[in-house]
């Protein structure tokens, strides 16, 4: 059986699309030797977890130096109208990384979650965000080059990766 959230995608395509975050994810944390496999698993279920409760607007993947430089960046914009979109494949992302460099996962909430009561947060959290924390990241890359580059889609549900170099 099949949960509909609309008439345009359902759980299903949600899956498959953050399956392709999924891939990119584990490139850059194996390829960089900054994320052991246990934690990748982790995140991507905690993520997945986020995606098919319908309450991720971004997602922002950052490789930091040692002295807390952004040094590259994927960012994955959802989009609940990408039936028009073909799907890209996952990959190309293989970042070099330098002792002291930190990979780091910044989610953004819609709002949707926002929506919810402190309650409701609070519960869902603890069951699917336990060693979570709060950044304070403002969502901006400053001068950095950006460059959208993959767009991955299942009907209507897709998420878009915007890439940021130094």
């Amino acid at each position: 059986m099949t949960d509909t959230y609309s008439q345009t995608y359902n759980r299903e395509d949600v899956r498959r699309v953050h399956a392709s975050f999924s891939a990119d994810y584990k490139i850059v944390a194996e390829w960089t030797k900054l994320h052991s496999s246990n934690f990748i698993s982790t995140t991507i279920g905690q993520i997945n977890a986020l995606a098919e409760a319908r309450y991720l607007r971004e997602i922002h993947l950052q490789l930091k130096s040692g002295t807390g430089k952004i040094r590259e960046a994927s960012v994955y914009k959802v989009s609940t109208n990408a039936s028009s979109w073909s799907s890209d494949r996952p990959g190309d992302l293989y970042w070099n990384s330098d002792d002291g460099d930190e990979l780091h996962i910044v989610v953004y909430f819609n709002q949707k979650w926002r929506d919810l009561t402190p309650k409701e947060r609070e519960d869902f959290a603890q069951l699917h965000m336990p060693d979570w924390g709060a950044s304070d990241f403002d969502g901006s890359y400053g001068t950095m080059t950006e460059k959208v580059d993959r767009r991955y889609s299942s009907h209507a549900y897709g998420l878009e990766r915007t890439r940021h170099s130094a």
